[in-house]
């Protein structure tokens, strides 16, 4: 099996990589969140968020938000995780919570600056930008592409330098020549066609190096196929449970010093819990029906960090 062209490579010799031959790389096991003080929805950046403004409960918000950071606590107590670590949110950055789409960090302590679609989230990247400086990152600021949206868009393949960029809605395909070259590791660019999944954290799960779980719906029948080629299980979640529970925006950890694995997802899912179930996590089920509203669950509300 190889990834032939479909990889954006680094160098011209690996275009016939096999995901097996991919060097490998730790999972990042500290998790930061942002606090929701100022999270509201005002605006429509997403289909989901059509007919939510004034419909948001900001008191269950904080409840919804406080029960996921309690779970991430219980996986340290777990060692899961190794750290939980929040960042303040800021007056005037409503969506700041979502704290998966202003960076994309990566093991060898770079961090890659999000340029943001919407202006007014424009405005989170720097306190992002700041607090990874003060960890000891050096920050990548991309000079050729317009757009792009970090972990939301950014899924590393499980324990591999190899990464899957998603791009229509919120990233330039463009960002991922860039970041390519920049970091040295090989992308696989997955266009995504439907408004419904317009971060690839919506509708793209890897549950192993050689399980993923997705929406078929969300992609291309080209992106299909590359995925089908690099994973040897895929388990198709139907387009009506990813869009109502957001079953897909969960987030799976799997720590590669004890070998513990947790997965943390919205409640109210079938085929995606089974789904995880058959590759052993642990399960945690959450309520985050305010965060919903804004296009956003489990995934899109926690950065993993090294």
């Amino acid at each position: 099996m190889s990834i032939e062209k479909d990889v954006k490579n680094y160098n011209s010799e690996n275009k016939n990589t096999k995901v097996s031959d991919i060097e490998s790389r730790p999972e990042p096991l500290k998790v930061l969140m942002c606090s929701p003080t100022y999270f509201d929805i005002i605006d429509v950046k997403n289909t989901h968020m059509l007919g939510q403004n004034g419909n948001l409960k900001k008191d269950l918000a904080r409840q919804q938000w406080q029960s996921l950071h309690d779970i991430y606590l219980q996986l340290k107590a777990d060692a899961v995780v190794e750290d939980v670590m929040v960042i303040d949110g800021a007056a005037g950055c409503e969506d700041m919570v979502f704290c998966a789409n202003q960076t994309f960090p990566w093991f060898d302590k770079r961090v890659v600056i999000s340029k943001m679609r919407h202006p007014s989230r424009q405005k989170e990247v720097p306190f992002f930008e700041a607090y990874f400086s003060a960890l000891g990152y050096q920050a990548i600021h991309l000079q050729e592409a317009k757009m792009f949206e970090g972990m939301g868009d950014t899924i590393p393949h499980p324990h591999k330098k190899l990464l899957y960029g998603g791009y229509g809605h919120r990233s330039d395909p463009k960002a991922y020549d860039e970041i390519s070259k920049t970091l040295q590791v090989p992308i696989i660019r997955l266009e995504l066609p439907n408004p419904n999944f317009y971060h690839l954290d919506t509708c793209f799960v890897p549950l192993s190096e050689s399980e993923v779980m997705l929406c078929r719906e969300a992609f291309t029948a080209e992106g299909l196929e590359i995925i089908e080629k690099l994973f040897s299980k895929v388990f198709y979640i139907p387009k009506s449970e990813a869009i109502n529970t957001f079953c897909l925006n969960a987030h799976v950890i799997h720590n590669d010093k004890n070998g513990k694995k947790a997965a943390i997802l919205q409640k109210g899912s079938v085929h995606a819990l089974e789904a995880l179930k058959q590759c052993g996590y642990t399960i945690y089920e959450t309520e985050t029906s305010e965060f919903m509203k804004s296009g956003g669950s489990v995934f899109c509300m926690k950065m993993m960090i090294y």
